[in-house]
């Protein structure tokens, strides 16, 4: 058995010798979610190891749009909305948070 460090989440891992390619799951929660998570823009129907999603069908036009006020007066007018953010600063009305998987190549 190696010992091994994830560059990114810096926890240790097992792996056996010579074991070209690994994939860790950062998932250690108690450091830093910005680090064990990851945020994936949704632009439709989607599915991967996490699970499955929908995208409404009335909201295809604007979808991996961030404004909540589009083709509104208020988006004329020049209105900013405010926007419910992940931990990673991007707008939960069209990213979608899973673990983060890092693909490690020795």
């Amino acid at each position: 058995m190696t010992i091994k460090i994830c560059p990114r989440c810096n926890k240790r891992y097992v792996v056996q010798p010579h074991t070209s390619d690994y994939i860790h799951q950062c998932d250690d929660f108690s450091t830093s979610t910005a680090i064990s998570q990851e945020d994936i823009l949704v632009l439709g129907d989607w599915e991967d190891y996490t699970g499955s999603g929908t995208t409404n069908p009335q909201e295809v036009m604007r979808q991996g749009g961030d404004n909540k006020l589009f083709g509104t007066r208020a988006q004329i007018e020049g209105e900013k909305p405010l926007h419910d953010l992940t931990q990673r600063g991007n707008p939960k009305s069209v990213y979608r948070t899973r673990s983060h998987e890092e693909y490690i190549l020795d």
